[in-house]
C-alpha cells in the first residue's frame, strides 16, 4: 500500500499495532536520550534548578494547552471524506479553518503567558532570582501550537514521520545540555536550550506536514480560495472544534496544573521528585498510550464507513490488550523502580518517592484500562459527553489534590491522582453506554 493512501476500516487493530511500532521506533531513541538528559540536567543545575525548569515548562504547556484548539481532531473528523474523494476545495477549507485556529491560539497563548510571567511569578512558585528566566521561556509558548500539522500526518497515515519528529525536542535538549556541561554552563543556558528545543519541534512538524501536502498537490491554489467561506459545507465544525478543545483542555490542564500546585505548595525540590516519578510512570505506559493516537483515524474510518459494530469490537480488543500489558508491567515495577530513581536523582531513593511512583503508576494503569472510551465518544460525535467527563473530573481533582497535599504533603499526590483516574473512567463508561443505547433506539 502506498504510504499516503488511506486504508479501509478492515484490519484496524493490526494496523494500529503496526503504527504503534512505527511510533515506538522513535521512542527507542527518545526514552534513553530523555533519561540521559534528565541525568545531565540534574547534575548541571541540581534538583532545584531542574525543578524550576519543570515548573516553567509546565506553565508554558498549561497556557498553550488552554489556548490551543485540538484541531488535529477537526482535520481527521472533517478532512477524511474530502481527502478520500479528492475534493480539493473542501479539503483545503478544512485545512484553512484548522490553521486559523492554530494561529489564533498561538497569538493568544503568547500574550497570556508573557503577562502572567511578568506579573504573577511569585504565585507560580518561581524563585525571585530566576524570575527573568521564566519570562524568557514564556515566549516559547508561541511555538507550542502544531495540532493541524499533527492531524495532517495522522490523516495521511505517516506515523513514520511522526516517530522521527517525536525525537526532536529530546534530541535538542540532550545535545544542548551536554554542550552546557562541557562549558560549565548554568541556568540561563539550560532555559535557552529548552526554549530552542520547543521552537525546533514546532518547525520540524510544520515543515514535514506542509511538504507532504505539497507532494500530493493539496497546497495548489491554497490561498486563491480564501473567499470560498471558512466553514462552507462543514456543518457543525465550530461546535466540534469547541467541544474537543474544552475536553482536551480539561485533560491537559489537570496534568500541567499539578506541577504548578506542587511547585507553589511544596517547592521546586519536591516538584523535581514528583516530575521524575511521573516521568517514569509515563515512560512505562508510553508504548500503550501511543496506541490511543492510532485509534482515532481507525475509529473515524469505521464510523464514517457505517461500521459501528466494528468500532466497538475494536475498542474491546484494544482494552483487553492494553489493560493486560500495563497490568504485567505494574507487577514488575517494584523490582526496577528504585534503581532508576537513584540513578536520576544521584542519591539513594527515598521511600516517599517510591510510594509516589507506585500510586502514579496505578493511576496510569486505570486510565489505560479505559483507553478506548474517549476515542469512542469523540468519534461518534458525543464530544459533549467527553467534555463533561473531563470537566467534572478536573473540578473534583484539583481541590482534592490541594487538600491531600495540605494534609499529607507529597504523599497526598498519589491517592488524589488514582481516585481521579477511577472517577474519570467510570464517568466515560456511563456516557458510552448512554450514547450507545440512544443510537440503538434511533
Amino acid at each position: 500500500m502506498p504510504k499516503n493512501k488511506i486504508p479501509s476500516y478492515r484490519g484496524s487493530l493490526r494496523r494500529s499495532g503496526y503504527n504503534v511500532l512505527k511510533l515506538l521506533s522513535g521512542k527507542i531513541i527518545n526514552v534513553p536520550l530523555g533519561l540521559a538528559q534528565i541525568y545531565l540536567t540534574t547534575r548541571l543545575i541540581g534538583d532545584k534548578g531542574y525543578g524550576f525548569l519543570v515548573l516553567i515548562y509546565a506553565f508554558g504547556q498549561l497556557v498553550g494547552d488552554v489556548a490551543e484548539f485540538q484541531s488535529w481532531q477537526t482535520v481527521l473528523h472533517y478532512g477524511l471524506k474530502p481527502y478520500q474523494n479528492k475534493d480539493l476545495p473542501l479539503f483545503q477549507r478544512v485545512l484553512r479553518f484548522s490553521f486559523l485556529l492554530d494561529a489564533c491560539s498561538a497569538t493568544f497563548a503568547l500574550v497570556v503567558s508573557v503577562l502572567i510571567a511578568i506579573n504573577f511569578s511569585n504565585i507560580l512558585g518561581w524563585p525571585p532570582e530566576w524570575h527573568y528566566l521564566g519570562i524568557i521561556f514564556s515566549f516559547s509558548v508561541l511555538f507550542t501550537t502544531s495540532a493541524t500539522a499533527n492531524g495532517v500526518l495522522l490523516l495521511l497515515n505517516r506515523y513514520d514521520l511522526l516517530a522521527i519528529q517525536g525525537t526532536t525536542t529530546t534530541t535538542v535538549r540532550f545535545l544542548g545540555i551536554a554542550f552546557l556541561t562541557l562549558i560549565h554552563g548554568g541556568m540561563l543556558g539550560a532555559v535557552i536550550v529548552w526554549t530552542f528545543a520547543t521552537f525546533m519541534n514546532f518547525i520540524t512538524i510544520l515543515v514535514t506536514a506542509l511538504y507532504q501536502l505539497y507532494k500530493q498537490g493539496f497546497l495548489k491554489g491554497f490561498f486563491n480560495r480564501i473567499n470560498d467561506g471558512l466553514t462552507k459545507d462543514l456543518p457543525g465544525i465550530w461546535k466540534f472544534a469547541w467541544n474537543t478543545n474544552i475536553n482536551m483542555t480539561f485533560s491537559l490542564v489537570s496534568a500541567h496544573i499539578t506541577a504548578q500546585i506542587i511547585g507553589s505548595m511544596l517547592g521546586t525540590v519536591q516538584n523535581a521528585r514528583y516530575s521524575i516519578a511521573n516521568k517514569i510512570s509515563e515512560a512505562i505506559a508510553k508504548p500503550v498510550i501511543m496506541l490511543q493516537s492510532t485509534l482515532y483515524p481507525e475509529m473515524t474510518r469505521s464510523w464514517q464507513g457505517s461500521k459501528p459494530s466494528h468500532l466497538y469490537k475494536m475498542a474491546l480488543q484494544i482494552t483487553l490488550l492494553t489493560g493486560g500489558i500495563i497490568s504485567v508491567i505494574f507487577l514488575i515495577l517494584p523490582y526496577i523502580a528504585p534503581y532508576i530513581i537513584s540513578l536520576l536523582l544521584h542519591k539513594s531513593t527515598t521511600p516517599e518517592t517510591l510510594h509516589l511512583l507506585y500510586w502514579l503508576a496505578g493511576a496510569k494503569a486505570v486510565i489505560l484500562w479505559g483507553i478506548s472510551l474517549e476515542p469512542i465518544l469523540i468519534t461518534t460525535g458525543n464530544t459533549k459527553g467527553a467534555s463533561i467527563s473531563r470537566g467534572i473530573n478536573s473540578f473534583i481533582y484539583i481541590p482534592m489534590l490541594i487538600i491531600f497535599i495540605q494534609k499529607w504533603g507529597i504523599q497526598g499526590i498519589g491517592p488524589a491522582t488514582l481516585i481521579s483516574s477511577v472517577l474519570l473512567v467510570i464517568s466515560q463508561i456511563l456516557f458510552v453506554i448512554k450514547y450507545k443505547k440512544k443510537t440503538i433506539t434511533q
